[in-house]
């Protein structure tokens, strides 16, 4: 059994995430009252509004209690402010022992912006720091201390009177007739103050219980962790005055469209959604909910579809029906929740940290928090480029409002008009329109404002004064990881000679030549619709063992005939991959030909059936698997030697076929896409544990560039899936040096063409 951590916790009281509203200005409110932020999600208030940096450093932001145990035999112990001081565990940290705390960034923005200026502790270590949160998230479980002690059953558990004490002692009241105050102070209720006390003991407590029942951090998870926490610290820089006319422009648009939609229904606001949609039913527009999702769906098709190829005939959309769902598809737009996410999160220091949670998805990729940097709109509006000037405007101006240029003076290239797109250079002009905060002068310029505000989110991340951002990423790495892994050939000598993978792809489905669509691109300035249509579609969709909807859900719009021609000439195209999903038979699904356990599903199986063996599929000897019956959880082995975890593995009868297995393993569900949330069951089959290796290996990729870029000061300030953004002052490095660095593969995947291209340095992050 593992030793009990050294451990701490804080509770807090704060107004920030708040708005005080003074008596007189609400009649029903005589003496003023508590409200959120303009326009803050779904009307939340506090630190889930603004982030933890925010949080720490409002000027109202105090210290409740901190529980800690040292592990020292002295146990549990407490402080707050009018105490002496907790010296012990000042020297504990000074004689450099570690602590651990859940959410640890938490806990180091409180030490930093609260308790050093305004109670006197010293400076903290952060390498000192370890974190509960982040183990239990390593280990496939949930990363709330509720949920994570209630999944590993540990002795003590978060108290459930906690909320209650939270809502009474950290968060500001509204003022009533018999009680005027604005907050409850623990000297007002010593008993329940007690209580508050004793809570944040039983945090500890649970975190320390929580520890010892899972798996530590390997040392090379712990290492990345904490370079994760310096870019998390490091932060990012905002434009902060560009998002605040923004926002200025998107709430005049809001409160047009909104206007506009009530016009069309006869009263309804876009808010409105059950009511909303069940005026657009009357239109015979029927829908089964009013997700995203679904309204990006039904207006793809708004314009209908003749019944060519095999399709069925599909109906135009009544207009006003359309602009309806237009209307809330671009109130309901991410970029809008963005702007406010990252106005309302930004630091003193026009930074936003804690962007990233580290092995925020089962395989160690990270997610992203507050504006989701991990997940920013790619364009805004086609725009012309003036040939005079330089500027951008609308397609449909005849002439530059910039500089009154015809539009027939518009930019070209090679003899030929650039056509109309969103370039990451337009930015900087797009925002000094949007500084005017007008939004007709905005529709002047740029059309559609909702799409222009889209195009600048993005480029609102920017370097600090004196820096520079350099930024790459990877081409098409999880091709090439799935090709390497599983020895696809010809796949492999195609990324060798850096041939354009989507053509490739393209022509083994259709049987035209490479050359081909590389001439077609020589004689028309453009690819071959065949490389978005066939090539990227079924590189996307057909990886993972993907099947028609899969497909569909990248693009393809082709009768189910032709797109299961595609899927079949593709996997006929690549065995090897077929191979490395593996199964329980062997031949295709419509005709098994031999029982065999083969391939990442196989090993799988086998794994499970031979406890404490350890199993590598003969395709991938680089993967293995192996179950611990005491511990319940079956362990993936990456080629890097990183693991990921898979809770209490079972084998039962397959629904489908009842001479087949199904895998299933228990995880944390916070998605209602993939079934009942909470800790739940969830099946799984080789391809999809083929995308859990594939994302998990190209992910390893990443740390290891991060980390080198680290030791040759290049020091990151995001990471997305692919791409690496570091922060340099101006003139220092180079694109060429960080992609070189990029592209030095770790020792385990030495030979694997992996490149970083496409590369680009300025003052606002972009799309490369």
């Amino acid at each position: 059994m593992l030793a009990k951590m050294p451990t701490m916790d804080f509770e807090l009281y704060s107004e920030a995430g708040f708005v005080w509203v003074p008596p007189g200005v609400r009649a029903d409110k005589k003496h003023g009252y508590w409200t959120c932020l303009p326009n803050a999600p779904q009307g939340k208030k506090g630190i889930s509004v603004v982030g933890a940096s925010v949080y720490t450093e409002h000027p109202s932001t105090e210290i409740l209690t901190l529980s800690y145990d040292l592990c020292d035999g002295r146990g549990l112990r407490r402080w707050r402010p009018g105490l002496p001081l907790p010296y012990d565990l000042f020297a504990h940290l000074a004689a450099g022992r570690p602590i651990e705390a859940h959410k640890a960034m938490f806990e180091r923005l409180v030490w930093e912006n609260v308790a050093v200026p305004k109670y006197g502790f010293p400076p903290l270590n952060p390498y000192l720091l370890r974190c509960s949160m982040a183990t239990a998230r390593v280990n496939n479980l949930p990363g709330a201390l509720s949920n994570l002690g209630e999944v590993l059953k540990v002795p003590v558990r978060k108290d459930a009177d906690g909320r209650r004490l939270i809502n009474k002692f950290s968060i500001p009241r509204n003022p009533t007739n018999t009680d005027q105050r604005t907050r409850i102070r623990p000297e007002d209720d010593p008993a329940d103050a007690e209580n508050l006390y004793s809570y944040c003991d039983t945090d500890v407590q649970t975190e320390q219980e929580c520890a010892v029942a899972m798996e530590p951090m390997s040392a090379d998870e712990l290492e990345f962790w904490l370079i994760d926490q310096e870019i998390n610290h490091r932060g990012l820089g905002v434009d902060r005055q560009g998002v605040r006319d923004c926002i200025a422009v998107l709430e005049e648009a809001l409160a047009q469209y909104g206007q506009e939609c009530v016009t069309i229904t006869g009263g309804l606001q876009p808010g409105q959604l059950a009511e909303i949609r069940g005026w657009l039913a009357a239109q015979g527009v029927h829908l089964p909910d009013m997700q995203a999702d679904t309204i990006e769906k039904a207006l793809a098709s708004a314009f209908g579809r003749p019944p060519t190829d095999g399709r069925p005939f599909v109906p135009p959309m009544p207009a006003a029906a359309r602009r309806v769902l237009e209307i809330r598809s671009l109130i309901g737009s991410a970029s809008v929740k963005k702007l406010y996410a990252m106005e309302y999160q930004c630091s003193r220091d026009d930074r936003l940290r804690d962007l990233i949670v580290h092995h925020g998805a089962r395989t160690g990729r990270p997610t992203g928090e507050g504006p989701q940097p991990l997940n920013l709109p790619k364009a805004g509006p086609k725009l012309v480029t003036c040939g005079a000037c330089e500027r951008p405007y609308r397609t449909s101006a005849d002439a530059c409002p910039w500089c009154g240029a015809p539009y027939a003076a518009r930019r070209m290239k090679d003899g030929k008009y650039v056509s109309p797109a969103w370039q990451p250079e337009m930015v900087p002009h797009v925002l000094e329109i949007m500084s005017a905060r007008s939004l007709a002068l905005v529709e002047w310029f740029f059309g559609d404002a909702l799409l222009a505000i889209q195009g600048c989110v993005r480029g609102l991340f920017q370097a600090a004064p004196g820096m520079e951002l350099i930024a790459s990423d990877y081409s098409a790495i999880e091709a090439v990881v799935i090709a390497m892994l599983a020895g696809e050939r010809w796949r492999i000598e195609a990324f060798e000679r850096n041939d354009p993978i989507y053509l490739v792809g393209a022509s083994k489905i259709t049987g035209r030549s490479l050359q081909f669509y590389l001439d077609w691109f020589v004689e028309h300035n453009e690819h071959h619709p065949d490389r978005q249509t066939i090539g990227k579609v079924s590189e996307l969709a057909c990886g993972f063992g993907g099947w028609i909807n899969s497909y569909k859900a990248f693009g393809s719009t082709e009768a189910d005939d032709e797109i299961k021609r595609q899927i079949v000439a593709w996997r006929n195209a690549s065995p090897a991959i077929v191979e490395l999903w593996g199964g329980q038979w062997r031949g295709p699904p419509w005709r098994r030909e031999q029982q065999e356990l083969y391939g990442l599903e196989g090993a799988f199986i086998a794994a499970v059936n031979c406890p404490g063996e350890t199993i590598r599929p003969a395709c991938c000897p680089s993967v293995s698997f192996r179950f611990d019956p005491v511990r319940d959880s079956l362990t993936l082995t990456l080629p890097s030697g990183r693991q990921l975890a898979y809770a209490e593995p079972r084998l039962s009868v397959s629904d489908r076929n009842n001479d087949e297995m199904q895998i299933s393993y228990m995880t944390w569900n916070s998605n209602p896409k993939y079934g009942m949330m909470g800790w739940v069951r969830m099946s799984t089959y080789g391809g999809r544990l083929t995308e859990n290796v594939v994302q998990a290996t190209a992910h390893d990729v990443l740390r290891h560039a991060i980390i080198n870029l680290r030791a040759a000061g290049y020091p990151t300030v995001l990471h997305v899936y692919d791409e690496i953004v570091v922060e340099v002052p101006e003139g220092a490095g180079s694109v060429e040096d960080v992609e070189r660095i990029m592209s030095t593969m770790p020792p385990w995947a030495a030979n694997w063409p992996i490149r970083a291209a496409g590369g680009w340095r300025g003052k606002r992050y972009r799309k490369g």
